[in-house]
């Protein structure tokens, strides 16, 4: 055994073997997943713990030492790491405690200014640590030290040891020596990608080298090992392969960031990608608690866009097992450390649970198996874009692939759907439905042709027809359109054909060749970058996303039903329906929150008196009109003791005209009067309900009338009852959960405690 294996946080110290999986299962299992109010708790807590350890002047260095002990020490290595991790969950969760302006953080960021160790790992992780911060002088100078050390060091063969640069470096580690390791090789690689990442250039020499590597010592079966002897302090193959496989991926796609810029329009497969990703997926564990090697799968999932490995969600089943191994003082010891504290470990963790966390802005469909299919010819497109636009917005996100055949569940916690390629995709039935499904959940779909291809074009205009029912006509965006003034200091002009609901876009297609343009970081090409970034702030409405474990998707009701009620969507000659999903998420909410059980059906306008249900619906985007039997037929319902809800989706007038001149014509001397404050469908005193008397509306609805916090909703009294309840403003939408701008409505949250007010007091009316 060669003491230079005995490495303080590599596959030579990890305690853990690794779990075989006997097949990957397609869905994951419910037990022992976490929310996110439980991972950003563990992440406030891991926060605490490391302030608490944070010593004067050592800061969190614990002595853990390298191969050589005192000759080569890993000083600084530890506060590195643990600044890195404190700093991200700053860019993440903003928390006042993490102020890098004073304080300990203050303290720390000055400690790994004034200090350099010639080893990999603490250039490393001192260079991630800086590179987090603003571009100043001072931080650029330590950055351009550790630009030095790892270009320097870097052996002839694109791999890295411990150390360089000091006398004993040089005489027991030269560089042109078969001496490296794929532990220092990943991290130098990893510290590099940082320099570059502030702004220094790094010759494509370098990306080629370390490229080279990785792909001359893999393993036939797609697998990589701490070094090519085994040479592992005597862990067996598998376990440095659960280790080192992902690092090699992670390493390969860094690399490939830099090497890959150039124009295709066809698939450049990686052999030795392709290779890795079978492996891991073949080999995945959901619950291994080894920090190291649940750190290079996420690497890897959040360079890949993947978001499963082997049928496993990795951030929800590492998000629940690091949860569930989480000290009650918040740390996390390492379960990759011979030697060592749990500082370390808690850092490894906060890494991976912060970085995974951090919202998801746009998912890239994958309609073919293969990674390296059609769908994915530029595989650096929207990795590329979603980086630029986080530096935009100074909001650090995530990207993903959504495959055509995963849950719907996988798409839901992003706004945005990206779909390209350069012929038909063929789309099922099933996958048509499946795409409507999203739309219909308030997501937006993006399309855009790889060279400008007219065959992917006229496919992408046929699917949207078909998603949307034949429902709405493709317009072409005139640069009037909301999409073209997201921001108030910059306005442009890209072509876009667009669906439009009436109240948002659901289906954009561009027919210029976007991934081109994202793939080769064309910055130039300005306005085809400022696009993504306006449909950030048009899905945000121009506020914020809600982090990865945030979905749209409503879960199972539990228990059982205290109350149920029928209600029917009016059907009439307009735009009846233009959020198909919102009810029946809003039927979900209530099943699961309020105990209720809401029955939903489609009730003709000309047939309501005989319908039955205990209260109608009916929204709409557009001015209507109506018969006198129609008139006849609402007011004989309402008079009967049924409760008409209305309201303007999207909150346009033309709808709330057409709405006040039918109630005038059924009820010409009741006309709509407001609500006062005290009725029981805002105060929420009726059983299943919720304090609805102070509300928030859009910021759309506040930038265009003001600021209010009360409701304003009109009704008409039947005798001691409201038979008519009429919203102008927005609270369809709402049901949603989404914040889509340019919409005159109630914030999804007073929107749905609105919603379910009303739906609680016909219940109670109709007992």
């Amino acid at each position: 055994m060669k003491t230079r294996h005995h490495h303080w946080w590599t596959a030579a110290t990890i305690l853990m073997l690794l779990w075989p999986i006997a097949m990957a299962r397609a869905a994951d299992s419910a037990a022992g997943q976490v929310s996110s109010k439980q991972v950003i708790a563990a992440i406030d807590k891991a926060v605490d713990y490391l302030l608490k350890q944070d010593l004067p002047q050592k800061h969190w260095e614990r002595g853990v030492l390298g191969p050589w002990q005192e000759k080569m020490p890993q000083f600084l290595g530890e506060s590195a790491l643990v600044t890195e991790a404190l700093l991200d969950v700053q860019q993440s969760l903003h928390l006042q405690k993490l102020d890098i302006f004073s304080g300990k953080m203050k303290s720390a960021i000055e400690f790994l200014l004034n200090n350099h160790n010639n080893t990999t790992y603490s250039t490393s992780f001192q260079a991630n640590a800086i590179a987090l911060l603003p571009k100043k002088p001072q931080y650029r100078a330590t950055m351009a030290w550790d630009y030095d050390y790892l270009l320097h060091s870097l052996h002839y063969n694109g791999a890295y040891s411990y150390g360089w640069g000091t006398p004993f470096t040089t005489k027991t580690m030269p560089l042109k020596s078969n001496f490296w390791d794929n532990s220092n090789s990943q991290y130098g690689i990893l510290g590099m990608w940082a320099v570059a990442d502030y702004g220094i250039g790094v010759p494509q020499l370098y990306w080629q080298l370390t490229a080279d590597h990785w792909r001359k010592t893999q393993h036939a079966n797609g697998s990589w090992w701490y070094d090519l002897a085994n040479n592992g302090d005597g862990n067996t193959p598998d376990v440095q392969e659960g280790i080192f496989t992902p690092a090699g991926v992670a390493s390969l796609l860094i690399a490939d960031e830099f090497l890959a810029r150039r124009h295709t329009n066809k698939p450049l497969v990686d052999p030795n990608v392709e290779r890795a990703l079978a492996w891991m997926n073949a080999h995945f564990d959901p619950k291994m608690k080894n920090q190291y090697e649940m750190y290079g799968y996420e690497r890897v999932g959040l360079a890949s866009g993947l978001q499963r490995f082997g049928g496993h969600n990795w951030y929800k089943a590492f998000a629940a097992t690091l949860v569930h191994l989480q000290h009650p003082d918040g740390s996390w010891s390492p379960h990759f450390l011979s030697a060592g504290g749990d500082p370390v470990g808690t850092a490894y963790a906060l890494l991976i649970l912060v970085r995974g966390l951090n919202p998801v802005f746009i998912n890239k469909l994958q309609y073919n198996k293969a990674y390296f299919g059609r769908w994915n010819a530029r595989q650096r497109d929207v990795a590329n874009m979603v980086e630029w636009v986080s530096k935009q917005t100074e909001t650090p996100l995530n990207w993903q692939v959504a495959n055509i055949n995963a849950p719907l569940s996988d798409w839901l916690n992003s706004p945005i759907l990206y779909i390209t390629g350069n012929n038909d995709p063929k789309f099922t039935k099933v996958q048509i439905q499946k795409l409507r499904r999203y739309v219909n959940a308030g997501g937006l779909v993006l399309c855009s042709p790889n060279e400008d291809s007219m065959q992917f074009r006229g496919a992408m205009i046929r699917y949207g027809r078909e998603v949307v029912r034949n429902g709405y006509e493709y317009k072409t965006l005139t640069i009037k359109s909301d999409l073209y003034h997201m921001q108030p200091w910059f306005h442009f002009y890209v072509p876009m054909l667009g669906l439009s609901n009436g109240a948002r876009y659901v289906w954009l297609i561009c027919p210029n060749d976007l991934g081109s343009i994202w793939q080769r970081n064309a910055l130039n090409q300005t306005s085809y970058w400022h696009l993504p970034l306006n449909l950030y702030l048009y899905a945000t409405g121009k506020g914020s996303l809600g982090n990865r474990l945030q979905t749209l998707e409503v879960p199972e009701a539990t228990g059982a039903p205290a109350r149920s009620i029928s209600i029917g969507q009016l059907s009439y000659a307009g735009n009846w329906n233009p959020e198909p999903g919102a009810w029946p998420r809003l039927a979900k909410i209530l099943a699961a929150d309020a105990a209720t059980k809401v029955n939903l059906s489609t009730v003709s306008l000309d047939h309501a008196a005989a319908c039955g249900l205990g209260m109608l619906h009916m929204t709409g985007t557009d001015g209507f009109h109506v018969s006198p039997q129609e008139v006849a037929e609402i007011q004989k319902y309402i008079n009967k003791g049924g409760l008409l809800f209305a309201d303007g989706c999207g909150g346009h007038p033309e709808f709330a005209n057409g709405f006040t001149q039918l109630m005038m014509k059924a009820f010409p001397h009741e006309p709509l009067q407001k609500i006062p404050d005290d009725a029981p469908m805002i105060t929420g005193k009726v059983p299943g309900g919720v304090d609805a008397s102070k509300v928030t509306y859009r910021r759309f609805y506040v930038s265009t009338k003001g600021i209010r916090s009360k409701p304003g909703l009109l009704g008409i009294k039947i005798g001691r009852r409201w038979g008519v309840i009429f919203s102008q403003t927005d609270i369809t939408s709402g049901l949603l959960g989404t914040h889509t701008w340019g919409i005159l409505g109630y914030s999804p949250k007073s929107s749905v405690a609105l919603a379910r007010n009303i739906v609680e007091y016909a219940a109670l009316q109709g007992k």
